[in-house]
């Protein structure tokens, strides 16, 4: 049997497993969205159900027919996916601890059974992440720590696949993940062995990365990956193609049987919204009534292949129910459940917008705190968005300052492929306004949106966004001019030294097509300046990714600012050591050294080339998976460390952790009300290092519109 029974036999080898019908919530040939009452009621039965079950059971699906297998791995399971379930089945979870903690060989070690041999690597490593998020934190056996503590590599000459040091080069991917969600919980970076998974994802995908023995389920194995990337932020290498690959088979209906759905639901969320919310919020919606429509009377789902070893298949009645209260918690947690959902807001299926950006800012007044926004900034928002069509379409955000007595507000605004048209003139139904053009700035932000609009060239391929951010320390300029953030498309260093060369080869491509489209005559890409680039590019660690590339036009430079990102923490210095940055290290480190113990685990560089680095460093620090105040505690002792450090005031840090959440805005349309929602998000906050004794700290705050309707009025 090959994997494929995650696919095409999703319930067979467990057929004698069987229950009562399953309790329909769809009418036939039309998906009922899930109530918030329907999902109470689900989760409810579920954990009330799981609680009646002493301890959780592995079980082994032959030829004879179905018994128990003397397995931690099933404990291990209905552990992590509770610990996400906001205290369900709080007893069972006991009783799971108590399994693993009585499991435990002599050496430190779990096996998957007796006589398997599946490394024990993995199974104890990820048991070990499992008793920890049920505090009780384990250290792994000196053999494991050993092998956390290597993640040297080196290239293969005949076949080119990296080998990493304590991890044969045919280990399967999933203990490979179970080692890097527990080097994550340690403080460690492994970006060798995140090099290799994601360089394996990315070529073979889950279905051909589903191996070891046991093999596991290719939705298991997306489950565990996006665990780790969620624990340790924005793996884009990995996270796109994963997220890609899961939708892909939910669309072409091969996520069958509920557990499956639950795996791959879990998983996108581990990933985060996506630029498409829409497609991700309809896709949750759909997997969320499947999950509702494939629940049995008594609460519980039909078991569910998980691992596979020759003609065995592995399943878990407990692990199963688990799995799935797990995706409808979150599902709860994050959906959007009101009556009057918008299904709506796709291309072409409104009307375009008409009018400027100043009424949207002005709807959000209400939302403006007073101890960030001042009535001074909001006035010159508002000035400033008399500029913008409505119709740039894109994501706005500000940067404010965190000392009492800076009341400056900038405005950025986010573009991607759908604002092409309207910066470069060839919008249908809006244009820029005529006197923007008198500037030759704008007149190159033309010229780039050209090419970038060109389809299948350089830029169309490489370039993911194109940001504009306005300075508003005084009254808006007629016209005014932005600064412009070039934003490439992900294309991470890989630890492979020909794939590095490669994409470090993509990256400078993509620098010389776009910025001189941008810079123009007046600041051209001088042998100096490409020097200094490739030396910043070159160095990139493994997993790091050139972001954007900045051309400050508001501000008259020619230098140029590289944002870099997921620079491993560990990694900062060494990095800023190889590229011979020239600030001051030791403020840098005094700096770090309060930074992390606080768990910041996100962090992007912003650098400035004219045409030698500059001492000055931007460290934009933020938590893996962008969660916010309400569900990651770390932003309130990250804002109260600033304030303790004098680099923030206190009523701006509570306006800060109040900021996130949903808004609507309202504004007419002809006959009609266009509505819209948007999320508002603390994004990150950004240290800036210049070598002077007082750091600078400012913090960016995010709107994005989720949703979009006409009502008439």
């Amino acid at each position: 049997m090959t994997l494929s029974f995650a696919l095409g036999h999703a319930l067979r080898p467990f057929a004698s497993v069987a229950r009562r019908k399953p309790v329909s919530v769809q009418s036939p040939g039309e998906p009922i969205r899930p109530t918030a009452e329907m999902l109470d009621g689900a989760i409810g039965a579920a954990v009330a159900a799981l609680e009646q079950f002493p301890v959780a059971e592995m079980l082994a699906s032959t030829g004879a027919g179905v018994h128990s297998v003397d397995s931690p791995a099933a404990a291990t399971l209905v552990l992590l996916a509770l610990a996400e379930s906001e205290g369900a089945a709080n007893a069972h979870g006991a009783s799971c601890v108590r399994r693993l903690l009585s499991s435990r060989a002599s050496t430190g070690f779990w096996r998957f059974s007796p006589d398997s041999e599946r490394s024990e690597a993995g199974e104890s490593a990820r048991a070990l992440v499992a008793l920890r998020q049920w505090n009780m934190p384990l250290d792994p056996p000196p053999a494991l720590a050993a092998l956390l503590s290597r993640d040297a590599a080196q290239t293969s000459s005949e076949s080119g696949a990296a080998a990493i040091e304590g991890v044969p080069p045919e280990a399967d991917v999933a203990t490979t993940a179970d080692l890097l969600l527990l080097a994550a919980h340690e403080g460690r970076s492994l970006p060798g062995r995140a090099a290799l998974v994601s360089e394996k994802v990315r070529t073979q995908g889950l279905l051909g990365c589903a191996r070891g023995e046991p093999a596991v389920s290719p939705f298991l194995l997306g489950y565990l990956l996006t665990r780790w990337v969620r624990h340790v932020g924005d793996h884009w290498q990995l996270a796109v193609p994963l997220r890609a690959e899961l939708i892909s088979l939910w669309e072409k209906g091969e996520v069958r049987g509920a557990v499956n759905v639950a795996l791959a639901m879990s998983a996108l969320m581990n990933l985060g919204r996506p630029t498409d919310v829409n497609l991700f919020e309809r896709t949750l919606d759909s997997m969320a009534s499947l999950l509702l429509s494939g629940q049995s009377e008594e609460g519980l789902w039909p078991v569910a292949p998980l691992y596979e070893a020759g003609d065995v298949v592995y399943g878990s009645l407990e692990a199963s129910a688990a799995l799935c209260i797990e995706a409808l918690v979150r599902y709860v947690r994050i959906a959007r459940i009101a009556a009057e959902r918008t299904d709506n807001f796709l291309p072409g299926a409104l009307p375009p917008r008409s009018g400027t950006w100043k009424e949207t800012l002005a709807a959000f007044d209400n939302d403006y705190p007073p101890a960030l926004f001042s009535p001074e900034s909001r006035a010159r928002l508002l000035a400033l968005g008399e500029w913008l069509p409505a119709a740039l379409e894109g994501d706005g955000g500000f940067e404010v300052r965190l000392l009492e007595g800076t009341p400056r507000v900038d405005f950025i605004l986010g573009i991607k492929h759908d604002g092409q048209a309207l910066l470069a003139g060839r919008h249908p139904h809006s244009e820029l306004p005529a006197p923007l053009f008198a500037a030759p700035e704008w007149r190159r932000i033309r010229d780039f949106a050209r090419a970038w609009a060109e389809p299948g060239g350089l830029l169309d391929r490489e370039v993911d966004a194109f940001w504009l951010e306005f300075d508003l320390d005084a009254p808006v300029a007629s016209p005014p001019l932005p600064i412009v953030f070039l934003c490439t498309r992900d294309q991470p260093v890989a630890v492979n030294e020909a794939l590095h060369q490669q994409k470090s080869d993509t990256y400078r491509a993509t620098l010389h097509a776009g910025l001189p489209l941008l810079r123009g005559d007046e600041a051209p890409l001088t042998p100096e300046l490409q020097r200094g680039m490739d030396v910043c590019i070159e160095a990139l660690p493994p997993g790091a990714h050139l972001y954007a590339a900045c051309v400050m036009m508001s501000r008259r430079s020619k230098n140029l600012r590289f944002t870099l990102k997921n620079v491993p923490p560990e990694r900062v210095v060494a990095y800023l050591e190889a590229v011979a940055w020239p600030g001051d290290f030791q403020q840098l480190r005094d700096t770090l050294a309060w930074v992390l113990p606080l768990g910041v685990n996100r962090f992007m560089l912003n650098l400035d080339l004219a045409p030698q680095l500059l001492p000055t460093l931007g460290l934009e620090c933020s938590f893996q998976g962008r969660a916010q105040p309400a569900e990651e505690p770390r932003w309130q002792r990250l804002l109260d460390e600033l304030v303790t450090r004098g680099l923030c005031a206190p009523s701006r840090r509570d306006a800060l952790l109040a900021w996130p959440g949903r808004t609507q805005v309202n504004l007419p349309a002809g006959s009609a009300t266009r509505e819209s929602v948007f999320d508002k998000r603390l994004a990150h906050v950004k240290l800036g290092l210049t070598g002077a004794p007082v750091i600078e700290a400012k913090a960016y705050l995010a709107t994005h519109r989720t949703s979009e309707l006409l009502r008439p009025r």
